[in-house]
């Protein structure tokens, strides 16, 4: 779960560190930002925390499926 906010965070520093050169399209720099948005997007992180906390409290295996 924390892979996905350090991925947003990671990506954005491209743009704050690189500045307004960064957002060139020739250096391709926002498929970094896009690819991190959209797996947090379609894999939300609150079902990945349901599905913990689940387990820890009620020993409860999470669903086998790819939308958790």
């Amino acid at each position: 779960m924390a892979a996905q906010d350090a991925a947003l965070r990671a990506s954005e520093m491209l743009y704050a560190v690189g500045g307004a050169g960064a957002t060139r399209r020739a250096l391709n720099l926002d498929r970094h930002w896009r690819n991190a948005r959209t797996h947090t997007t379609h894999d939300p992180i609150a079902y990945k925390a349901k599905a913990v906390g689940d387990f820890y409290l009620n020993g409860t295996l999470p669903p086998i499926s790819t939308k958790i």
